[in-house]
């Protein structure tokens, strides 16, 4: 079971990236107005009829390229505020305590890592406070490979109301006026093209680090807020299945860590533990 929602997990992240992907890199919408595959009142594969009239019709040359007509040129500076987290002493870390999202919350290649969670007991300012829906930023990594910085994972609720950053991430909120998500932002930062352009301002020998203009000096482009909107409803619903199951998944874990010994032992037998899970409902 562990393992089966371990694939859903990582099915529900492959299709919230091939939609961010579709929408916002190929844009295959607006590509299949223009070649007449999508017409009005007609649905194609991931587009159904009522979203037609989002999308224009035409792409138009841009200093980052052909963009669909009408998608304004911004920095991501415009749109985010970015602050480092809290600089920690391990004498501060405890088996309880506030959590802190650390370098090793965010997987290589981004997205959140449920396992990475630290506690601390230590001192922090409100500026390094995190919550649910924030976006935090590998800024920091051993090496030059690039695997991790500059990769960015929505802060989940898993964890409570409130928890911290480390100094080896940068957290991102959205700045009033925008009309971009923190949803959006996060699957931007871990677009391929667009990592290839934050990572590119890390620097270090031995480990690079990344300067907080890195977050907010690329140029993006900005589709309009209603199309944000449609982006960001699909994929939060990915967000809180993930969620679901990771839940379910260190539930599982703590079950198995606890019953397996007595098992082995002989301590318990099958069908009590069998009769234990069955009323757990699991």
């Amino acid at each position: 079971k562990i393992e089966l929602n371990r694939r859903m997990s990582e099915t529900l992240e492959a299709m919230a990236r091939a939609l961010f992907k579709s929408w916002f890199v190929d844009f295959d919408p607006v590509r299949a107005k223009m070649e007449g595959r999508w017409k009005r009142g007609h649905s194609l594969p991931g587009l159904p009829a009522h979203l037609y009239d989002l999308f224009p019709d035409r792409l138009v040359d841009s200093e980052l390229g052909e963009i669909p007509e009408g998608w304004e040129v911004e920095s991501l500076g415009d749109h985010f505020d970015a602050v480092k987290g809290v600089s920690y002493k391990g004498s501060g870390l405890a088996e309880d305590g506030m959590p802190l999202h650390n370098l090793n919350s965010i997987y290589e290649g981004g997205g959140y890592k449920y396992e990475g969670i630290k506690y601390y007991t230590g001192e922090y300012g409100d500026r390094h406070i995190v919550v649910p829906g924030d976006v935090v930023v590998a800024n920091t990594e051993q090496g030059h490979d690039r695997l991790l910085i500059g990769y960015a994972a929505v802060v989940p609720a898993f964890f409570g109301d409130k928890g911290i950053a480390s100094h080896h991430l940068y957290r991102l909120r959205p700045k009033p006026r925008s009309p971009l998500t923190a949803v959006y932002l996060c699957s931007l930062l871990n677009s391929p093209q667009m990592h290839d352009t934050v990572s590119g301002y890390a620097n270090g020998t031995t480990v690079n680090m990344l300067p907080v203009d890195g977050v907010q000096m690329p140029a993006i482009h900005c589709p309009p807020k209603d199309i944000i909107t449609v982006f960001d409803s699909l994929a939060t619903y990915a967000i809180r299945r993930r969620e679901e199951i990771a839940a379910e998944s260190r539930t599982l874990a703590a079950l198995r860590d606890a019953l397996l010994p007595k098992l082995i032992s002989g301590e318990l037998r099958i069908q009590d533990a069998e009769r234990f899970l069955k009323e757990g409902a699991l």
